[in-house]
Formats: C-alpha cells, sequence, structure tokens
C-alpha cells in the first residue's frame, strides 16, 4: 500500500481502481446502480484538467455524479494509493473473475458461482474446467451452464478483438481535449473512430506541426496516458485506461489534408478514389499536398465526403453523381421513443428525464420501461403501469407543450406472445417490442417469436431486433428478410437502438431494410 509520502496517484490509477471497486460490486451482486455511479466516477475523474486527489470534498462533489460516499473514495485513494472496502472484497473475490462475465449468457451471479464452486479466476482455468466437465457436475450450475460457458468461450475466440465504439468514443473526445488544451495546435480524431465504426481497435489522432519531437513528448505526458508503447519520428502509441491503446501522427501542415484523408478512410474507400482517379484520368490524389480534406476531394471533382461515408461502399460514385444522402444530425433528432425511468431500470424519474428532454429542444418523450416478465429490470405489471400513467398525465399537465408518451417496452414471451393483455396494449400511445431472453434458439424458432409480435396489431416498434451485444454476443440468427418483409407489410418500426454497447440494427441490416 502507497504512504502519504509517496507521490499520489494520478487520475487513471484513481479511475481504474473506483472501476475495479465497482467491478466486484457487481459480482457480490450490489444494486446496478451502485456499480453504475462509481463506473461513471472513474470516468468523470479520468477526464479532470487537474489531479482530483488535490480536490477538496466540496470540490469532488460539485462534480455531475459525486455524492459524499464516492468523493470520500476517491479523496482516500488520492491520499493513500488504496481504498479499503475494495481490500475487504479482494479478500474475498479475486477481481479478473468479473472477466467471466464478458462471455454471452454468463451473469455477475453465475460468475461468481463459477469461483466459489471450481476455484477458478481466469478464462483459462474456466475453460479447463469446462472441458473436463467439472461445471457440469457442480453442485448449483450443471450441464446448461456448461454449455453456456463453452459456448461462450468459443463465440470469445472466434470474436474480433476490436472494443466497442462506446467506449472508445468518449476516450478518444477526452483525449483530443488534453492534447488541444497543451498544445494548441490543429489536431482531429482519424480512423475507425472518426467513421463511427460500431468496433474500433485503437484510438488514432493526427495532429499538424512542423516538428513532431515536442508534439509527441506532449502526447505522451497527458493525463489519461498510462505509458508509452512504441514512438518513432512521427509517431507515438501511448497505453489508455480500460486496456485501450491511442496513436498519434504527426504530419506537417501543408499536407494535413492529405493526411486526414489517408488516416481515416477505410482502406476500401481509399482504393475506390484511387480506382476513381485512375478512370478518370486524374493523378493519385494522395502524392499531392492539401492543407484540408475538401482540396483532396475537389481535385478529383467531387464534393467533400463525410467521414462516417468513407467506407467503399459505393460513396465515391454517389459523390460523383450527386447522390451523396443527407447525414442526420443531432438537432434533427425531435425526441426520443425508447427511454427507461426509475419505475424499472432507469437512473433517472420520468420528471428528470422530461427536464433533460426539453433541455435538448425535444417535443417529446416516450416513457417506455420493461414489463413485468423481465423480473431482473423491475419491470413493471399492469396496476404499476396504470399508476405511471397518472404521473405521466400530471407531468404532462404542467410541461405542454411539450409530451411525455405513454408507451412500455413490452417482452416478448417464449412462445412470441406479448407481456401485457391486449386490452391494455390497445391504451398505450406507443408499443416497443423486444426480445430478452431466448435469444441462442434456432433460426425458424426466434423468427417465428418475433414474426409473432411483429404482427401484432398494437405493436409499434420491434426494439434492438438482434439483440446483440457489440464485443459481446453476436444476436440472434434470424430469417432476416422474413423479418424485413413483415415489417413493411405491417408498417412496424424496427429500432436503430443508440445505446453504445447496441448499436442495433446494425448499419448492415439497417441497409437491407431499406432496400
Amino acid at each position: 500500500m502507497a504512504t502519504p509520502t509517496d507521490e499520489p496517484p494520478n487520475n487513471v490509477r484513481i479511475g481504474a481502481t473506483l472501476r475495479e471497486y465497482a467491478d466486484l460490486l457487481e459480482l457480490r451482486g450490489e444494486s446496478p446502480f451502485r456499480t453504475a455511479a462509481y463506473r461513471r466516477a472513474a470516468e468523470r475523474v479520468e477526464g479532470l484538467d487537474r489531479p482530483a486527489a488535490g480536490f477538496s470534498a466540496a470540490e469532488l462533489q460539485a462534480l455531475d455524479g459525486i455524492g459524499k460516499g464516492i468523493s470520500g473514495a476517491i479523496a482516500e485513494i488520492g491520499r493513500t494509493g488504496a481504498y479499503g472496502p475494495l481490500e475487504e472484497l479482494r479478500r474475498t473475490i479475486p477481481p479478473a473473475v468479473i472477466r467471466f462475465t464478458d462471455l454471452p449468457g454468463v451473469g455477475a451471479k453465475t460468475a461468481l458461482r463459477l469461483y466459489e464452486a471450481l476455484g477458478v479466476t481466469t478464462l483459462d482455468e474456466l475453460r479447463a474446467a469446462a472441458e473436463a466437465g467439472r461445471i457440469a457436475g457442480a453442485k448449483g450450475l450443471g450441464p446448461r451452464v456448461e454449455r453456456t460457458v463453452r459456448a461462450g468461450l468459443a463465440e470469445r475466440a472466434s470474436r474480433d478483438t476490436r472494443g466497442p465504439l462506446g467506449a472508445a468514443l468518449p476516450v478518444a473526445a477526452r483525449l483530443l481535449e488534453q492534447f488541444r488544451e497543451r498544445t494548441r495546435l490543429p489536431a482531429l480524431i482519424v480512423g475507425s473512430t472518426r467513421r463511427y465504426v460500431e468496433a474500433v481497435g485503437d484510438v488514432d489522432l493526427l495532429a499538424a506541426a512542423a516538428d513532431p519531437a515536442p508534439v509527441l513528448d506532449a502526447f505522451a505526458a497527458l493525463p489519461l496516458a498510462v505509458r508509452t508503447v512504441e514512438r518513432s519520428d512521427r509517431a507515438i502509441t501511448i497505453e489508455l485506461p480500460q486496456g485501450l491503446t491511442a496513436q498519434l501522427g504527426v504530419v506537417p501542415p501543408a499536407r494535413f489534408g492529405t493526411e486526414l484523408v489517408l488516416w481515416t478512410g477505410s482502406r476500401a474507400h481509399l482504393d475506390e478514389l484511387r480506382a476513381f482517379a485512375a478512370r478518370h484520368g486524374t493523378d493519385d490524389p494522395f502524392r499531392a499536398t492539401f492543407p484540408d480534406e475538401a482540396g483532396v476531394y475537389a481535385a478529383l471533382g467531387l464534393p467533400p465526403i463525410r467521414p462516417e461515408l468513407r467506407e467503399g461502399r459505393g460513396e465515391v460514385e454517389a459523390a460523383w453523381a450527386g447522390r451523396l444522402p443527407r447525414v442526420i444530425e443531432i438537432g434533427d433528432i425531435r425526441g426520443d421513443l425508447h427511454a427507461h425511468s426509475t419505475w424499472s431500470d432507469g437512473a433517472s424519474t420520468i420528471a428528470e428525464m422530461a427536464e433533460g428532454a426539453i433541455a435538448r429542444g425535444y417535443a417529446y418523450l416516450s416513457v417506455s420501461d420493461h414489463t413485468h416478465s423481465l423480473g431482473v429490470a423491475n419491470g413493471l405489471d399492469e396496476a404499476r403501469l396504470r399508476a405511471q400513467w397518472r404521473e405521466i398525465d400530471r407531468l404532462n399537465a404542467e410541461l405542454a407543450p411539450f409530451r411525455l408518451l405513454k408507451s412500455a417496452e413490452v417482452e416478448i414471451r417464449r412462445d412470441g406472445a406479448l407481456d401485457l393483455p391486449d386490452a391494455v396494449l390497445a391504451e398505450l400511445d406507443l408499443v416497443v417490442a423486444s426480445l430478452h431472453s431466448g435469444l441462442r434458439g434456432g433460426r425458424e424458432e426466434v423468427t417465428g417469436r418475433l414474426l409473432r409480435a411483429i404482427r401484432n396489431p398494437h405493436v409499434d416498434i420491434i426494439a434492438h431486433a438482434s439483440g446483440r451485444i457489440v464485443g459481446g454476443r453476436s444476436g440472434a440468427d434470424y430469417d432476416w428478410d422474413a423479418i424485413f418483409a413483415a415489417a413493411a407489410e405491417t408498417r412496424t418500426a424496427l429500432e436503430i437502438n443508440a445505446s453504445p454497447e447496441r448499436l442495433d440494427l446494425r448499419d448492415e441490416h439497417a441497409r437491407r431494410a431499406l432496400d
């Protein structure tokens, strides 16, 4: 343990300690709201511009999402380098056990049972136990858990090693902010993160400077930097919290635009640009020097192509033909049709959510709490749903012309029936239906369940249809053509869920549905 005379831990270390405590709380079965609070506090601390160890209690509690208890934890870690409650949990639960929950179908309770029954603390030990049949024979586990673990380990082995955009993007934004503040140089996030690809390998930044050495030094010294992994004359790679890495490239200001296109576009997009140049008798645009990206595209006679579209899916020819789509902006969004409150598993009251929606300029918000079959989410039965309606009626009277919609995320049962009677569904402003269990069934079975929900005349939206988790489970194996055809026939909307770990429908499914 560190002593008060040691150098105070930096914000990255404090954040990692808070996150580990949240992980062990989750394993112990603590409230998800409490574990989420510690994880949010970790992110908040890691993004601070000065050492959290030097903050007063009042300063810490003035930060968004940090109350008296968590501020005390931060102060203790900053003072001693350790946190007493975490040390106590470490004596009973090895921190590595939380990695078991990375496997699809393995929750915190199952992870803890695996550790307690088998004494395994790593994924390699868990794999060996599964291969030896020890899980199937253990009390409180059994063959079903062993099949789940085996399937999860197999999926993890075949899974792309890239992490979800939702984890990388906020870190990239904080890293860019810190870098700009310290260097005052032109710099942008590039690579797959800038294109908003659902899963990214590392975070890439590009800066313009004549002398790269001091710029690379400044990047290595940023508060989010854990250590330097690799460095060359014009690039550096550092390790970030949560296992991410970040790379910074430094290029001459006169070539900043050329390099931005090279560092941002997918390989297929860059190949399309080169092929287009060859067909139209134009020189390779990347041999030329352009201070901005628009110059690269203008040299080919093209309008600028937005980073989100640079995937090599025909966008270059679409730009040439004047058929580039307009990308939806935040300002286009008029409301949210899927939101959870503290009535089920949300973090805010309906009144707080309405206040936040109004502050965003929204005209409406759909209160879509879970229904009762999803017990883990504190789902609502008919009586609680009607009590919620009375609160919504009261708030609507106060907040007009803003409107709260009476909705519910209705569970689709194993047989495809919905969790509430049709008579109750008919009274809702909006019915959102979703599957949360049985996603690993056969194609015919899961497709049939979803088709029955789509054909219910009261269902307006199917939420996160595949049930996939980015970097986690792959989702249900539907006959997508049948799903899209039924949705078109019944005019049922298929949600593109914006929760960073879902992004479901995924981009390729959304394209097929539109086609």
